[in-house]
């Protein structure tokens, strides 16, 4: 089975790579729903691939925080930085910058030989806007998040190196500063008048801090500055975690109660997250349903190809409706080829690049 190569074997936590893997089919789930393609008919998912996305942003936040507290004073060593930053860019960039340029070349060749204008795969590409992407000023599709997240990469080991020297004194510092700080964002943003899918990391901010949280509590949790206790009602908090995020579906909560627009949960993304944050910190600490099946190989598999899978998949989804494939199995083919292109792109782009480092 393929897994994900992390940097220091200690933060490896298998329900967690599960977890990721969970998103990236929640976004498929949802862009192919959003084109009427289903993998079954009653399992309409659009709507939901917001809530995959701040899943993925809450565990980069986890994930990436941990390992940044154990450092604590060393975090802005030459040497500390140097590995902090080689490993996010080759992580990222090299299949994002071959991303853009399938899109930049395809663009090319259909209006070049087709004469089909604006058109591209996965979106149309001229030669400014590639560079626009590759800069993080511009995002289509799918690339918003990318450019979201690498820019939280900057300030991150800022807030890290913040709630390092906060939890030395006591966690319920953080956990003050950080309520106090969601309650702020919901006073003074307006997110009726904030495009969701701008590439500013400004508005996911609150994501970022409750993933930074979960990290202080697991950092504490780690080194045995703290016990856990309630075992049993973090399992039962992670249930109710799952049956949050479910009840957000916009057809699971029509079905419940009353009508609701595809997009009416998008920005309640402070209530999805600390739905997702529930069942992640269940899943990282606690044996039970939640941990078992987040952990078991398949779901580990769809963790290790969640990049690829969430980019490329929009490529097999216009390209079906290009060619008006109407079996009632499209979503099925998307996903397969997906899946597929995926696995090689993992195998021949990420795991590589990962590796790979200019400076030892």
């Amino acid at each position: 089975m393929i897994h994900r190569d992390i940097s220091n074997k200690q933060y490896q936590m298998d329900s967690l790579d599960g977890l990721r893997g969970f998103a990236a089919l929640i976004v498929v789930l949802s862009h192919t729903s959003n084109v009427e393609m289903y993998f079954l008919p009653f399992l309409d998912f659009r709507g939901v691939g917001k809530s995959g996305v701040y899943l993925f942003f809450l565990l980069s936040a986890f994930l990436l925080t941990l390992p940044l507290l154990r450092q604590g004073n060393k975090i802005f060593t030459r040497q500390f930085m140097s590995h902090y930053w080689q490993r996010r860019f080759f992580r990222i960039y090299p299949l994002f910058a071959l991303y853009l340029l399938i899109a930049l070349v395809s663009s090319y060749i259909l209006l070049t030989f087709l004469d089909k204008k604006n058109i591209g795969l996965p979106f149309h590409l001229d030669l400014q806007s590639f560079f626009s992407h590759l800069f993080l000023q511009e995002g289509k599709g799918v690339t918003w998040s990318i450019a979201v997240e690498f820019k939280f990469y900057f300030i991150l080991p800022f807030f890290a190196y913040l709630f390092y020297i906060i939890q030395a004194k006591s966690i319920k510092y953080s956990v003050i500063i950080v309520c106090v700080a969601l309650v702020l964002y919901q006073v003074l943003f307006t997110f009726d008048k904030i495009e969701l899918t701008q590439t500013s990391v400004l508005p996911y901010i609150p994501i970022f801090l409750i993933g930074m949280l979960l990290a202080v509590f697991q950092h504490a949790i780690n080194e045995g500055l703290i016990t856990l206790k309630y075992k049993k009602t973090i399992k039962i908090l992670g249930y109710i975690g799952f049956v949050g995020v479910s009840v957000t579906t916009p057809f699971i909560y029509t079905a419940l109660f009353e009508f609701v627009p595809n997009n009416y949960f998008h920005k309640e993304y402070i209530l999805i997250t600390i739905c997702w944050a529930m069942i992640l910190f269940s899943a990282a600490n606690i044996q039970g349903i939640i941990q078992v099946f987040f952990a078991l190989p398949f779901m580990r598999f769809f963790g290790a190809i969640s990049f690829s899978l969430y980019l490329f998949h929009p490529i097999f989804i216009d390209a079906l409706r290009f060619i008006k494939m109407e079996t009632g199995f499209e979503a099925w083919v998307v996903l397969g080829l997906s899946i597929i292109t995926a696995y090689i792109s993992f195998k021949l782009i990420e795991e590589p690049s990962a590796r790979f480092k200019v400076i030892k």
